[in-house]
């Protein structure tokens, strides 16, 4: 009779966020249905001889979701998200003491009140949704600064298509088209902004870039370093094209990478659980997106993926121009007493 009252008790608290109005993401369905399958395993394991040799450790699904959800949390190093990681880990931990140590009813009790005590805990002690938070100033603005920085470098930044716009459900957003100095190349600056971390990840090159027709030939991670923000270095995604005979025969070069809240990532899912896992410790969080692609002629015979050629030298340029003035500018400050 405890036994099921628990096993209910489990499964409540896993649905609680659609009784509470909670708009639950994929991420929450998958934690619930996770949550579900781990309690109904319980009883296998409790009451099944046969069974409960290996649907004991499957039925730890729940606990490893907490665990997993939480880690990408803990990336921020704030208290509160690093504690509730701690305390995940924790429950994992006990789990499998428990559910290793025990047989019969026993453990199916035990194992359940661990899950309903973490399922109570990560419930009622949620952190409050981010607060959307408005960009400083129009990204557009940027325009000029760059052109300011960068003598001899022309372009303009081009407003898209209301299509286009409606699809890409930014806030703001920069399309800079430059050109160098002696005209042969083309780069674009595109940035984009959500003042709310809960919105939907942006579109991604390796996707948008392919269904435009070209091939996408390498991709790897580098790390970037701002010279005028030594603590501001972060991990972008270089990705090579090739355009083909349907473009020209140009290839581009791409850095891209993800902003949630002042935290840096070049990963889409880690994006997606980062902007879907709370405030992370503050009053309010972001989401926004910056690609530097730059556009290489065909006459060009150097490889771009190398360090020393002249068009990934000047993709680290104008990230080195682009990062600290959207820093100290454009962004909120979420430690701020505003929380913005």
């Amino acid at each position: 009779m405890a036994a099921g009252g628990l096993m209910t008790l489990a499964l409540v608290l896993a649905a609680l966020p659609l009784a509470r109005g909670v708009a639950v993401d994929l991420a929450g369905w998958i934690g619930m249905g996770a949550a579900a399958a781990g309690v109904v395993l319980l009883a296998l394991a409790a009451f099944s001889p046969t069974l409960g040799g290996w649907a004991a450790p499957l039925a730890a699904m729940p606990i490893a979701y907490l665990v997993l959800a939480t880690a990408p949390q803990a990336m921020s190093r704030d208290l509160w998200p690093m504690a509730r990681l701690l305390v995940s880990a924790a429950a994992a931990v006990a789990y499998f003491r428990v559910a290793m140590g025990l047989s019969g009813p026993r453990t199916y009790v035990a194992c359940v009140a661990i899950l309903g005590t973490g399922g109570l805990f990560f419930t009622l002690w949620e952190p409050p949704m981010p607060t959307p938070v408005p960009i400083a100033k129009p990204l557009a603005d940027l325009e000029a600064q760059l052109h300011e920085a960068m003598p001899g470098w022309t372009g303009h930044h081009r407003k898209l298509d209301p299509g286009v716009e409606d699809v890409l459900k930014a806030d703001e957003y920069l399309n800079l088209e430059l050109k160098s100095p002696d005209k042969r190349y083309q780069v674009l600056v595109f940035i984009t902004y959500n003042a709310n971390a809960m919105s939907n990840v942006p579109h991604v090159p390796w996707v948008c870039m392919v269904q435009a027709g070209y091939r996408l030939v390498t991709q790897r991670q580098d790390d970037v370093v701002i010279s005028s923000m030594p603590d501001k270095n972060f991990r972008s995604n270089v990705i090579l094209f090739d355009g083909g005979e349907g473009r020209g025969h140009f290839k581009v070069l791409m850095f891209q990478y993800f902003n949630v809240g002042g935290i840096y990532w070049y990963d889409r899912q880690l994006t997606r659980l980062l902007a879907t896992s709370g405030s992370l410790g503050q009053k309010g969080s972001f989401l926004s997106q910056t690609q530097v692609a730059i556009y290489i002629p065909p006459q060009d015979t150097e490889d771009p993926m190398l360090k020393s050629s002249w068009a990934y030298r000047t993709g680290v340029e104008l990230l080195d121009k682009v990062v600290p003035r959207l820093e100290r500018e454009y962004y909120p400050n979420l430690h701020s007493g505003e929380g913005g």
